[in-house]
C-alpha cells in the first residue's frame, strides 16, 4: 500500500514539473526571439517535420502533425508566401500536393534552431556535469516511453481502422 502511495506522489511530482517545464520554456522561448523570428509552436513543428522528412504529401503531413489537411494548407500558404516552402504536384499523380522546404526555409529553421540551442546551452551552463548526465538519462528514458506510447497508439488506431 505504501509503495502505491509513493508511486502516486512521484506521478504528481512529474506532472507538476512537466507543467512547470513547459510553461517556463514557452515563456522563455517567446521572449528570446525577436518579433520577426517568433513562430507559434504548430508552425515550428510544421517546418521541423518538413525538414526531417524532406518532402511530404499534404495529407500525410496532416496525419503526422495531428491536424486537418485544411490546416496544413493554411500553414503552407503562409510559408509559400514567405518563400520558405515549395508546393508542387508531382508528374506521376497530379492529384497529390507535395510540400518541401526551400533553401530559405532551411536557413530560417537553422537560424531558429541556433537561437534555441544557444538558449539551451546558456540555461544549462549553471548545472553540474552530474546534473547534465542525469538530464540526458531522464530525457532518454522519457523519449523511450513517449515513442512506446506513440507506437501503441498507431497500432491501436490501425486495428480500429482509423489510420
Amino acid at each position: 500500500m505504501n509503495c502505491q502511495k509513493d508511486d502516486l506522489l512521484i506521478i504528481e511530482d512529474i506532472k507538476k514539473n512537466f507543467d512547470d517545464f513547459f510553461l517556463l520554456i514557452k515563456y522563455i522561448m517567446s521572449n528570446s526571439f525577436r518579433y520577426e523570428e517568433k513562430l507559434p509552436i504548430a508552425q515550428l513543428f510544421f517546418l521541423q517535420q518538413l525538414k526531417e522528412q524532406g518532402e511530404y504529401k499534404v495529407s500525410e503531413l496532416a496525419k503526422d502533425l495531428g491536424i486537418t489537411p485544411a490546416a496544413v494548407t493554411n500553414l503552407s500558404n503562409k510559408f509559400v508566401n514567405k518563400g520558405f516552402v515549395h508546393r508542387y504536384r508531382p508528374d506521376y499523380n497530379r492529384r497529390i500536393v507535395m510540400l518541401s522546404l526551400t533553401l530559405d526555409g532551411i536557413n530560417y529553421l537553422e537560424k531558429l534552431n541556433s537561437i534555441k540551442y544557444d538558449f539551451l546551452e546558456e540555461t544549462v551552463s549553471i548545472l553540474s556535469k552530474e546534473d547534465l548526465r542525469n538530464i540526458v538519462y531522464g530525457f532518454s528514458k522519457l523519449n523511450y516511453a513517449l515513442r512506446n506510447y506513440k507506437n501503441k497508439t498507431i497500432i491501436s488506431m490501425t486495428k480500429e481502422g482509423k489510420k
